[in-house]
């Protein structure tokens, strides 16, 4: 049986990587050449230089190819074109130096080339051609005599910077160029009021050519603009605006305001998992009891309700609580598990779309349908359409702060320490990557939500401060992360319940280590990693362009298709993990494993939690029977006990009274959550029932109080008021066993069985109190046996009653049962 499911996942593994191949194979260089639609200048345009210098960048420049449609929809993009020839040649009255003067494009469509500039002074241009396609030539803007410091500098919002901005002017013979006039002007801030100033707006140069000037920010953080123009009829020294900027941060603000959107994002991800619980109903989770049958239907139970509930925390949680509780056996858990964390990419996969024009719209939508709607499942709808425009405004806003922070050096630096980006064509540098897996890791730890800690890994990417390259181990981090949130839960729990947490880490760590060596297995013409490559074919876009594209969707793919992988390579080994739990937290043979009826974890799923309810009701009843039992027929029939059979007893009746506080606190529990109208129905009936189970087992006391007595005596009861008491115990018996497996089942015969037994139990009780009565009138009974002799009678009758409350609940239990699956 082995050998035959390691030869179907064999089968669905080469079906699935033979269209990979094909793919591959498509893609290679014999796929046809496409014309230059595009050339774009990335760096260098608008340098300044004094004369005879090179020109601090080099001019890099991006030849791309028309709009290519993907086979998975969206808006296309465009491919960069390599091995295209480019001129680069000097416009008219220009003597700047280019090297090379004709270049071809590398593999990611883009060349450089170096710029020094001429004696000539002011502006100069270079035309850019492509060879095939001289239509598309642009130009390059150069500067030559002049040299700008201070700008691009990072300051205090709302202060001046530390260093001026500083302007040298040269002549074309080399001289300082003194007693010009250079004018300084704000042009652009963040908050669109142009809140930046210069001081002064006009200066002169001094005798060394140089002219300074004060910039100051805004209090917003973000890029403050300014424009430099030298105008000097005397001389003839024109240079036309050229722009210059400086760097404000508000830190406070900044921390505030990505706090605040991160708290938005994760409370309209709860209101969104929340609203969709309430649609879908609490038969979602009873998934994770009901179709838990084997390894695959385990796995796409746990991707479904995760992918509902958004949160493979809250679903591994659930198993671990399912497993303390009995419900679920190791195996069956591990599969749920798995499914997790393929349920958990459809967050992810959700906000890498560009879908934050709908927020707005989506908050208004269902803020109204929240307001107006008394229908729990409709209010569900609202609650889904408000927490889905939250979740997107808040990332909005998240996005945005970090896109302007992409700007400042010390933020940049901050990321460059672990920048997983290989240098030319080297492999993703190994302690970068282990540290970007160790960030990933702790931010999850520490939001204890691995779909928020995705969302922040979005985020920085669309900012520019992550690459692709560093956001993969940073997903890897948060997958292992995630994991915390079930060894937590699993502390106060049985062996197997420590045993699915354990499973958990290691599929999870197991998975990374694989993709750790796939990062070092290269692919393609650009050397990449050959699971990153494998990304940027099936999604749109390229992502290792020198501007990256679709670097949401790329990392959102990468995201599922890891879960996906890792759960198609590791779940034909489920039994395997099962047994390596088991070895490192080990159950010794003859260890009886502790299972906890009345689960905390299962409160958030309330019709489990009554069901669970009930099963403690029904063994409440079953093991007060039996301290009756023992009490009747051992103590009082054969007065056969000691004092350590008391102790014995009264301490089982302590457990008892203990259990009905601990399921009385229970059910109150549950009625603390959300629950259906047939749910909150059977709370007080499972009370009352509770009730009734701890009385049986108040009796033993009495029952033996009355052995007790009768010991005293020191005379036994007459043989026919034995009898009596026996054919009256065979009735009450009989009622027990139908009331408990009525408790457990939807068979009313068993109740209507019972019922009619507390019937005639009661004529019995009254005919044999009678017949009792008239043989102590003829003087045939003993006064004292014949007082507990009919206290006895009563004792049974009473448990005759409680076991019949029990029963005429039972079907009415039964129904809301019903009612609930």
């Amino acid at each position: 049986m082995q050998q035959k499911h390691c030869r179907m996942w064999r089968a669905m593994l080469l079906t699935l990587l033979l269209p990979v191949c094909l793919l591959l194979n498509g893609c290679g260089d014999s796929q046809q050449k496409l014309p230059v639609d595009q050339v774009t200048i990335l760096q260098g345009d608008s340098q300044c230089a004094l004369p005879g210098e090179p020109f601090e960048k080099t001019l890099r420049v991006e030849v791309l190819g028309p709009v290519q449609k993907s086979a998975f929809g969206g808006k296309g993009s465009r491919e960069p074109l390599a091995g295209e020839k480019l001129r680069f040649e000097p416009s008219p009255h220009s003597d700047l130096t280019i090297e090379p003067a004709e270049a071809t494009t590398d593999v990611s469509g883009c060349v450089d080339v170096k710029v020094t500039a001429g004696k000539r002074t002011g502006d100069q241009y270079i035309d850019i051609i492509p060879a095939s396609a001289p239509s598309r030539r642009i130009q390059a803007r150069f500067i030559s005599g002049i040299r700008i410091s201070g700008s691009g500098l990072q300051g205090t919002a709302g202060e001046t910077l530390a260093e001026p901005l500083k302007v040298k002017l040269v002549r074309e013979d080399g001289t300082p160029a003194s007693g010009v006039p250079i004018y300084f002007n704000a042009t652009a801030s963040p908050d669109g009021r142009n809140s930046g100033s210069v001081s002064p707006g006009m200066a002169v140069t001094d005798e060394s050519g140089e002219a300074t000037a004060e910039l100051r920010t805004g209090s917003k953080t973000g890029a403050y603009h300014y424009d430099i123009e030298v105008a000097d009829p005397g001389s003839g020294y024109y240079v036309r605006g050229l722009p210059v900027r400086a760097l404000g941060l508000n830190l406070s603000s900044v921390v505030i305001t990505v706090l605040g959107g991160l708290a938005l994002f994760i409370f309209g991800m709860k209101l969104m998992s929340d609203g969709l619980q309430k649609i879908a109903g609490d038969k979602m989770k009873r998934i994770l009891h009901f179709f838990a049958s084997n390894g695959v239907v385990a796995v796409l139970a746990g991707t479904a309700v995760t992918a509902v509930i958004q949160s493979s925390s809250a679903t591994t949680v659930m198993v671990i609580g399912f497993i303390n509780a009995g419900l679920l056996n190791l195996t069956q858990g591990i599969g749920i598990i798995f499914g997790a964390n393929i349920g958990t990419t459809i967050t992810a996969q959700v906000i890498s779309f560009d879908l934050g024009g709908l927020a707005m719209p989506a908050i208004f939508i269902g803020l109204l349908v929240m307001m107006l709607s008394k229908r729990n499942s409709v209010r569900g709808w609202g609650e889904t359409i408000f927490g889905f425009g939250m979740l997107f405004f808040g990332m909005g806003i998240m996005s945005d702060e970090l896109k302007i922070l992409g700007d400042f050096p010390s933020f940049k630096e901050f990321f460059a320490t672990f920048d997983c980006t290989p240098d030319g064509n080297s492999f993703m540098p190994f302690g970068a990557v282990l540290a970007a897996i160790a960030i990933g890791t702790l931010m999850t730890f520490v939001i204890q939500s691995s779909s928020a800690a995705m969302g922040i890994v979005l985020a920085l990417a669309a900012g520019g401060l992550i690459s692709f390259y560093t956001a993969v181990p940073l997903l890897l981090g948060t997958n292992i992360g995630t994991t915390i949130t079930a060894f937590l839960a699993s502390l106060a729990a049985n062996r197997p319940a420590k045993q699915a947490a354990l499973a958990h880490f290691l599929f999870n760590a197991i998975g990374t280590g694989i993709m750790l060596v796939l990062f070092y297995v290269p692919w393609g013409s650009r050397n990449m990693p050959i699971f990153l490559y494998f990304i940027n074919i099936i999604t749109p876009g390229d992502v290792f362009a020198v501007i990256p594209q679709n670097v949401e969707r790329h990392i959102a793919m990468a995201h599922t298709l890891f879960n996906v992988l890792n759960v198609m390579l590791l779940l034909p080994f489920i039994g395997l993990f099962a047994r390596i739990c088991n070895f490192f937290i080990p159950i010794r043979q003859n260890e009886e494993v502790v299972t906890t009826r009345l689960e905390p974890r299962l409160l958030d799923t309330p019709s489990i939690a009554l069901e669970q309810a009930v099963f403690a009701i029904r063994g409440m009843v079953k093991k007060s029977w039996l301290m009756v039992d023992e009490a009747l027929n051992q103590h009082f029939m054969k007065l056969n006990y000691t004092p350590e059979d008391c102790e014995r007893l009264d301490k089982l009746e302590n457990s008892i009274d203990a259990q009905q506080r601990e399921v009385t606190d229970y059910l109150v529990q549950i009625t603390r959550r959300e629950l259906s109208l047939p749910q909150s129905e059977l709370v007080p009936l499972l009370m009352h029932c509770t009730n009734d189970a701890e009385r049986i087992a108040d009796h033993t006391a009495n029952i033996m109080q009355l052995a007790q007595r009768l010991v005293r005596t020191d005379k036994k009861l007459s043989e026919q008021g034995r009898k009596d008491l026996k054919k009256i115990w065979s009735l009450l018996d009989e009622l027990a066993k139908d009331v408990v497996e009525a408790l457990g089942s939807v068979d009313n015969e068993k109740v209507r069985i019972a019922l009619k037994n507390e019937k005639k139990i009661n004529r019995l009780t009254a005919q044999y109190e009678e017949e009792h009565i008239e043989r102590l009138r003829r003087g045939n009974c003993n006064l004292a046996h014949s007082v507990i002799y009919i206290e006895m009678l009563g004792e049974l009758e009473k448990l005759g009653d409680h076991l019949s409350n029990i029963a005429e609940r039972t079907p009415e239990i039964q129904t809301h049962y019903i009612e609930l699956n």
